[in-house]
């Protein structure tokens, strides 16, 4: 192995570092994003008057979900940003994760993200009472109610019950001490569950939203589906992420066993290339479309950077080629010291 591909493993813990504060200041943005857009909700006049029309239980849902909640949520996220950014800046300069210091702000960071999920509460409640109703209520006018089944309240219903408790029980494995080996297998499991849960079936969810009909505006169904560009984002985005996750996970078991030194780091490179190479697709895709303006359309309305929140991994692609090489090296190393 050159010399220069050995750096580049050892540069691993820097380009952590980097995704980490692609996070943080994604969540910063979005908390800006989500007070501005909140201030805006309640000075509407036009919203305000086609709230006040509806019952008094959907104005506190609408303006608690659209208002408090998401502002609140994004708020949470970004100092749990604050937080992780600060651990990776230590990890890089002391490269020792077992510190108590790095362990703390970790585990501030899993619980920030976890209240972030749970703030979706709100949203999950409003978006199953809009369905289950027939009373026209006003949401941005009268979105289909299926729509908000699909799009927002099955898919929050997941993270609610599946990612916060996994954010919540990592963080207690690292708080209480626990051994390496057990803080590994659940580590792995929270990611595991981040590409299934939060991005691979948030898309199934928003691609069987974008087939309920909604406006002559709006771009809907199988016709808006077997246009080529975004019959390609469905196909990678439903099958491609879900092929990552499989993957993510038969690279983890060795770790999810409790034998984290037969992990393959390659492997691991492998999976955040390959979900960072989808999310870049997904922003070139909308740019290089048109976005919105071209495709007025749910799928377009969610996953351009102005309204998706999850575009983070992005900033994978060069970390996940360090820990290519970080692996190769490790590798070579092990076979250099057999007799």
């Amino acid at each position: 192995m050159g010399k220069w591909l050995e750096r580049f493993a050892e540069s691993y813990s820097f380009w952590i570092l980097i995704a980490v504060a692609v996070y943080f200041g994604y969540a910063v943005y979005y908390a800006f994003y989500g007070l501005n857009c909140s201030l805006a909700v309640y000075s509407n006049s036009y919203v305000h008057s086609n709230i006040a029309r509806n019952p008094w239980w959907w104005a506190i849902l609408y303006y608690g979900s659209e208002g408090v909640m998401g502002t609140v949520a994004s708020m949470l996220r970004a100092i749990g940003g604050a937080f992780a950014f600060y651990a990776a800046f230590l990890f890089w300069k002391k490269r020792d994760v077992n510190s108590h210091e790095i362990r703390g702000k970790i585990r501030a960071a899993l619980i920030f993200e976890g209240a972030f999920f749970l703030c979706l509460i709100v949203t999950m409640i409003a978006a199953f009472a809009y369905n289950s109703t027939n009373q026209y209520l006003y949401y941005f006018d009268h979105t289909p109610g299926l729509l908000l089944l699909f799009g927002t309240a099955i898919p929050c219903l997941a993270m609610i019950v599946i990612v916060a408790p996994l954010l919540f029980k990592l963080s207690q494995k690292i708080s209480s001490g626990s051994s390496r080996e057990e803080m590994i297998k659940w580590s792995c499991i929270t990611g595991i569950t981040y590409i299934f849960v939060v991005f691979w079936f948030n898309f199934l969810m928003l691609w069987q939203g974008t087939m309920v009909p909604y406006s002559s505006e709006v771009q809907s169904g199988i016709g808006f589906l077997l246009q080529p560009a975004n019959f390609a984002s469905f196909v990678l985005s439903v099958f491609g992420l879900f092929a990552i996750g499989l993957f993510a996970l038969f690279a983890t078991l060795p770790a999810i066993k409790k034998q984290p030194k037969k992990l393959n780091f390659s492997w691991i490179g492998v999976v955040l290339t390959a979900l960072s190479s989808f999310y870049l697709y997904l922003i070139f895709d909308y740019y290089l479309t048109g976005g919105y303006g071209a495709h007025p359309s749910v799928w377009y309305e969610v996953i351009g950077p102005p309204h998706n929140s999850n575009l983070w991994p992005a900033s994978f692609l060069v970390l996940g080629l360090s820990i290519i090489a970080y692996g190769r090296k490790k590798k070579l190393d092990e076979k250099q010291k057999l007799p």
